[in-house]
């Protein structure tokens, strides 16, 4: 009894400790949530501009930079944050720690529909290496993910967009194709009909016959006073033994 009072009391104490996370803030108007200042004031600009970029080609982006976490992963932060700002409408968030030198996405739902998860994993690892050869501070370095991140998604999205254009949609294609294949149809009846007719008409008048032309000479001065002609024909002798 007394092990079990002992393990209901530490659970109760370290309960509220695990509890107490740091809570979500509003959905940044701009895009950009930067907790404690990490960026200086041209550094914030740069990074809304680019964000805003993104935006208006069609990404719902959204950026959060953290001094510290406590009591949770990156991942874990980015979940919550995913869930509180995109609880309608699915959107790419990415996420930033500067203590512990981490950034990583979230991303889901039809916003990348146009953009696999592959192809979402090789723009984030382009620009973070980008932004792991740049010399500078932490937050020169999340600046750089984001200021390489806004271009490659936008270019994605415009070669999403330019080839959809020229594309059928599914539902379009079915009736396209369901339109031939009764056009089709049709003119092969049409074609066969017209033939059965055409060898009715054939079977019901035959072909007229006609004499042969032939050269006669004239007769008692007349230009067409007949003349003889004969046409024999030789059936071939057979041999009789008697």
């Amino acid at each position: 009894m007394a092990l079990a009072l002992l393990a209901l009391c530490g659970f109760m104490a370290v309960a509220p400790a695990a509890a107490e996370l740091a809570p979500v803030p509003p959905a940044p108007a701009d895009g950009l949530y930067d907790d404690s200042s990490v960026f200086d004031a041209t550094q914030r600009a740069t990074a809304v501009r680019a964000v805003a970029q993104a935006r208006a080609a069609g990404i719902n982006l959204h950026v959060a930079i953290y001094r510290f976490m406590l009591g949770e992963t990156i991942e874990q932060r980015a979940e919550r944050l995913k869930a509180a700002w995109c609880p309608d409408q699915d959107g790419l968030l990415v996420v930033a720690d500067t203590s512990t030198n981490q950034c990583t996405y979230l991303s889901d739902g039809s916003d990348t529909e146009w953009l696999s998860s592959t192809e979402l994993h090789r723009i984030f690892t382009e620009a973070s290496t980008i932004a792991a050869a740049t010399e500078g501070t932490t937050s020169d370095k999340i600046l750089v993910v984001i200021e390489n991140l806004a271009p490659r998604l936008r270019a994605a999205m415009a070669q999403h967009r330019a080839l959809t254009r020229h594309q059928i949609s599914p539902q379009v294609w079915w009736i396209v194709s369901g339109m031939a294949a009764t056009s089709l149809c049709f003119l092969l009846i049409a074609s066969s009909v017209r033939w059965i007719i055409k060898r009715s008409r054939q079977s019901a008048s035959p072909t007229p016959s006609y004499f042969p032309t032939v050269q006669v000479a004239e007769r008692f001065g007349a230009p067409f006073g007949g003349g003889v002609i004969a046409e024999i024909t030789f059936q071939p002798i057979k041999n009789q033994r008697n």
